[in-house]
Order: structure tokens, then C-alpha cells, then sequence
């Protein structure tokens, strides 16, 4: 019953939330390689020749609106046809290079993730050697009732540990989503009223790769918080119950506070962005 116990203890503490959020220390290549390739030829046979002919037709209704603005001065018309071919070249250079720029922002994702994970090398540490030593040191009777009063802590911090694996997963799901249509909104890049969304995708894509160093963050803030808030680390087998119990409204407070932020931690990476 004492493992069981410490297995709670693991769960109510977050030692389970950073295992949890191991999958985004993967790169988006890594963390699935065949949903990865398949994102990459769907982007690659399937969107980027409808995003030609988008380039295309935008290119020819420019052309279209110029020739009736320059009538009679050819100088003028010139340099506004040149700006605006240049202005496809870079929107088509734009597009065959998609998946580089995609590359640079996967990039500054994994390397802040990897930055937080250096820097908290104790996140997700879980239960002190002298909390196992007490629990052990308890009799049969006093940890039945240590795992009655832990139950409902328990089944809140398997609740979080949860929806974190879930939104990790989703979290990946979007970001191959998003790669595999990649080339779609950068083909409206060219024109001054469509720019926008490419824009805006940019800035989606950016906040999926960003919620990661997010979700990161927000384990290491909650560990700080719960070492501040329950020190267990003087307990013994015989305070161990006074104080838990003592304790058990912070138990229960910390698992909802580590789910108020991990779903917030959208709305967050959004601000890192400029949005919202």
C-alpha cells in the first residue's frame, strides 16, 4: 500500500506532469516521422500547385488594375510592373521555401524548450526520499486512511496529468495540420487586401510551436509554487498524516491551478505573438 500511497504523491505533486510533457522536447520531426512526411507530401503534390495558380491569378489581376492606372505614361507603367513582378518572385520564393521557414520557427520553439528544460533540471522531481521513508514507516491502518485523504487530490492531479498528455498530442496534431497547407495562405502574401493571411497563419503557427515552451513554463512555475506552498520535506511516519491533512485544502487548490494555466497556456503563446 505504500507504493500506491507515493504513487498518489507522485501524481498530486506533478512528478507525472513533466514525463507527461516529454514528447516536446521531440522536434516536429521527430515527435511522429510518418505523420511528419506525410504532412510534408501532402503540402508538397497537393497545396502548393493550387497556390501557384492562386499566385498566378493574383498576378494577373494586378497586371489588370495597373495597365488601367498608367495609361499614357509608360515610364510610370514600367516601374509599377517591375515592382509588381518583383513582388511575385519573392511570393513565389516564399512558397518554395515554406518548409524552411517552417524550420525556423520549429527551431526557435525546440531550442526555448530545451532552454527551460536546462535551466529547471529538477522539474517534475516528485516525492522527497524522506516523504517515502515516512509513508513506509506508517502502519496499515494509518496509510488506508493517508489514501482516503489522498484519493481526491489523487484523482485530480491524474485529471491534469491527463489533459496535459492530451494537449501536448494536440498540440502536434496542429502543427502537422498546419504544415500540410502550408503554401496556401503564403500565396496570398503578394497582394495588399489577402496579405493578412498569410500573416495571421504565420502567427497561428507560431503560437502551436510557442505553446510547448508554454506548457513547459507553466510545469516548472507550478513545482516552484507547490515547494512553496506544502513543505513535506521534514516529515517523518509520525507527523506525516497531521500534515497532509493540515495541508489537504492545498492539495486539492494545486491540481485545478496547474489546469487553469495549462488551459490558458493558448492564450499565452498567442501573446507572445502580438495576439490577443
Amino acid at each position: 500500500m505504500g507504493d500506491i500511497i507515493i504513487s498518489m504523491l507522485e501524481a498530486i505533486f506533478g512528478g507525472s506532469f513533466a514525463s507527461g510533457a516529454d514528447g516536446l522536447r521531440n522536434s516536429v520531426a521527430e515527435y511522429n516521422a510518418d505523420v511528419f512526411t506525410f504532412a510534408n507530401t501532402v503540402n508538397s503534390t497537393v497545396v502548393k500547385p493550387v497556390a501557384a495558380v492562386i499566385v498566378a491569378i493574383i498576378l494577373t489581376l494586378e497586371l489588370a488594375k495597373l495597365s488601367s492606372r498608367v495609361e499614357g505614361d509608360h515610364q510610370l507603367g514600367v516601374q509599377m510592373v517591375a515592382s509588381v513582378l518583383i513582388k511575385a518572385t519573392l511570393v513565389v520564393i516564399a512558397i518554395q521555401n515554406a518548409d524552411l521557414i517552417l524550420r525556423a520557427i520549429n527551431e526557435v520553439g525546440e531550442k526555448l524548450i530545451g532552454g527551460v528544460a536546462d535551466v529547471d533540471a529538477d522539474t517534475g522531481s516528485g516525492v522527497s526520499d524522506a516523504v517515502k521513508s515516512a509513508v513506509n514507516d506508517l502502519g496499515t491502518v494509518e496509510q488506508a486512511g493517508l489514501l482516503l485523504v489522498l484519493f481526491l487530490p489523487w484523482l485530480l492531479g491524474i485529471a491534469a496529468s491527463i489533459a496535459l498528455k492530451i494537449i501536448v498530442f494536440v498540440r502536434f496534431a496542429e502543427v502537422y495540420i498546419l504544415s500540410a497547407a502550408v503554401t496556401l495562405p503564403l500565396s496570398f502574401l503578394g497582394h495588399t487586401e489577402t496579405k493578412g493571411i498569410a500573416i495571421g497563419y504565420l502567427k497561428r503557427y507560431g503560437t502551436v510551436i510557442l505553446q510547448g515552451f508554454v506548457i513547459f513554463l507553466i510545469i516548472a512555475i507550478y513545482n516552484f509554487f507547490n515547494v512553496a506552498s506544502v513543505d513535506l520535506s521534514g516529515v517523518t511516519g509520525d507527523n506525516i498524516i497531521p500534515t497532509i491533512t493540515g495541508n489537504i485544502g492545498q492539495l486539492l487548490i494545486a491540481p485545478l491551478f496547474f489546469l487553469f494555466l495549462l488551459f490558458s497556456s493558448s492564450r499565452m503563446a498567442k501573446a507572445l505573438v502580438g495576439e490577443g
